[in-house]
């Protein structure tokens, strides 16, 4: 698994792709509209107000514009008030401006109590709800992991670690010079935010955790100033602060010390008891609303986060609840890479996407585009999807394949590169053969006949009959092939295979051919007598009838049942010298075998042995 801190451009089924941390965000991220009533307005925590106003508004991410909530709202939108920036603000149309909240304290004081507000319809939170406030009926949607981490000036007297212990005493005054921890001699002066920061209250917490259980008393010379401001950090030499390591992230102006304290938690959006079934509220934070969608997923990320995993996924993003956090699971997707293979026939694509997820078994679809026109989905088996595309016009297309993970399986998604094939029209054709039955040593004609929707096909086409085959060009379509006279005795399907043109596809054709044994014809010629204890010798002549194809094979001479001669027929003749013949005369008989191609024949002749 990949951190969690990746995105997706174009979200749902785009190329995987590591995510570069936004830059400085703009100082002041507050709606561009005075909200309506039907507005769902918000304020509290310094730490996710970036967050929330990505959300609400978009944000460039790598490059890649990233659609809000908002985008193409007009009402039940979603509003987000900065915690900085001092001053008032105006929640609602037609209503008197207000105190700007600053921290999850100050936000979450005006949904309940004496400080109820109903202008506020949620509070942006960096910690748990305390007992007053469960008490006063709120609840949280938790949406992102945060990690509190302590924070320096980039030039600094600190030493590049510190342990938890060797914080705790420096926030209790036990530690108070650098020197003591080996570092630069420097007095330190410790920094923690606001009151009613939620950030204070979290690391207080955390102070309390390892001090054993007891509440740590902080030190006189413990500053407070407000959280995730750089301004006093990054210019003092000996200051610490806890900061979010998503917000420095944002700035890159303070430096994170490294060691023993990290402290993981969840932020939250926090909302009234009665309006846990508000649809404009669940619309945005539920766990089926738009902050724990993938499309809210790059936004959190680009404000130095990671999203919660949805409870599909082992999550508990935005689900409601008075408790703090402790699931943090997060979309820790494996990254994958999608190829893309195009082949073409005539007419038709075949599209053959391949999955690459590290390693693992990726379960999703691809869904092929050719642009931005959807022209197909597969899904994936064993890491392929296949797509064949028929009835495709002629000419030059570009697709693309995108694959999507099924809900809930922790891929993300991925995009190939787009392949650019050719696709030719096919070419219809007929193969006549002349004629379509015929005989060992006698050849046949193929007159191929090739068609299309434009001009006549041109190129070259092969007919092949068993091991043997010839070609041809095309002329007006047309190209007459004569077929080897020496095709053995057989069935045949006569193959012919069309090379392709500019415009027209590769394509094959075929015929079928009766090819029967030849008759043959034999002729022997030997010396009509023979001397007294001499050998009679000749030639036998074996011919293929209305063939000019010579033919091969045996012949056997015998005089009744007695077998006084045998040769091999090369070329059409065998040359044979026979046994001691009887005195007298001899009727010979020559017989020819024949082939797998040819029929058998004989011929006689008469010799006198003297």
């Amino acid at each position: 698994m990949m951190s969690a801190r990746r995105y997706v451009a174009g979200l749902a089924v785009a190329a995987a792709a590591v995510a570069t941390l936004a830059s400085t965000p703009a100082a002041n991220a507050d709606p561009a509209f005075t909200p309506k009533a039907d507005d769902v307005v918000g304020v509290g925590s310094d730490t996710s107000q970036f967050a929330l106003a990505y959300l609400a508004n978009g944000h460039t991410v790598e490059g890649q514009a990233v659609a809000g909530y908002n985008e193409g709202r007009t009402s039940a939108r979603l509003a987000s008030f900065d915690a900085t920036g001092g001053g008032t603000v105006v929640l609602q149309e037609g209503s008197a401006a207000i105190a700007r909240p600053n921290g999850s304290g100050a936000g979450k004081g005006l949904l309940y109590g004496a400080g109820n507000n109903n202008q506020v319809d949620y509070a942006r939170s960096s910690s748990a709800l305390n007992a007053a406030e469960v008490s006063g009926g709120l609840f949280a949607f938790p949406f992102a992991l945060d990690v509190l981490e302590m924070a320096t000036a980039k030039t600094t007297n600190a030493p590049v670690t510190l342990t938890e212990q060797q914080i705790l005493k420096i926030y209790t005054g036990e530690i108070t010079n650098w020197s003591q921890v080996g570092g630069t001699a420097g007095t330190i002066v410790p920094m923690i935010p606001q009151s009613g920061s939620g950030t204070r209250s979290f690391f207080e917490s955390e102070l309390k955790r390892i001090n054993g259980g007891s509440a740590a008393t902080l030190a006189l010379s413990v500053q407070e100033v407000q959280e995730h401001d750089d301004t006093q950090i990054k210019a003092n030499a000996n200051a610490i602060a806890p900061f979010s390591a998503g917000r420095a992230a944002l700035g890159g102006t303070v430096r994170l010390v490294d060691g023993g304290f990290s402290a993981k938690r969840a932020l939250y959006n926090v909302v009234r008891q009665a309006d846990l079934e508000n649809a404009s509220i669940k619309a945005i934070f539920s766990s089926t609303g738009f902050v724990c969608s993938d499309a809210a997923r790059p936004l959190i990320e680009a404000a130095g986060f990671d999203q919660l995993a949805r409870v599909e996924g082992g999550g508990v993003c935005g689900e409601p609840t008075q408790s703090a956090t402790s699931n943090f699971a997060t979309n820790e997707f494996a990254v994958t890479s999608t190829a893309l293979v195009a082949t073409t026939g005539p007419g038709s694509v075949s599209l053959t996407a391949t999955v690459d997820a590290g390693g693992n078994a990726a379960d999703g679809a691809v869904a092929f585009y050719e642009g931005e026109t959807k022209v197909g989905q597969a899904s994936l088996a064993q890491g392929r999807a296949v797509l064949n595309l028929t009835g495709v016009a002629p000419g030059t297309h570009s697709y693309t394949a995108r694959f999507a993970p099924a809900v809930g399986a922790p891929f993300e998604a991925s995009e190939s590169v787009a392949v650019q094939v050719t696709v030719k029209a096919a070419a219809a054709g007929t193969v006549t053969l002349a004629p379509s039955a015929t005989s060992y040593g006698k050849s046949a004609k193929a007159t191929v006949v090739l068609t299309g929707a434009g001009e006549a096909p041109s190129g070259t086409v092969r007919a092949t009959v068993g091991s043997t085959s010839v070609s041809g060009s095309l002329t007006d379509g047309k190209a007459v092939l004569t077929l080897p006279a020496t095709v053995a005795a057989g069935r045949y399907a006569v193959k012919v295979a069309y090379a392709g043109d500019a415009t027209y596809a590769a394509g094959a054709f075929t015929a079928q051919l009766t090819v029967a044994k030849a008759a043959s014809k034999v002729t022997a010629a030997f010396g009509k007598t023979v001397k007294k204890g001499a050998r009679a010798t000749g030639k036998v002549k074996v011919a293929l009838v209305g063939s000019s194809v010579k033919a091969t094979g045996k012949v056997t001479v015998k005089v009744g049942k007695k077998v006084v001669g045998t040769g091999t027929v090369k070329n059409g003749v065998a040359t044979l010298k026979l046994k001691k013949l009887a005195k007298g005369k001899n009727k010979l008989v020559i017989s020819y075998a024949g082939t797998g191609s040819i029929k058998g024949a004989s011929a006689k002749a008469t010799v006198t042995q003297k």
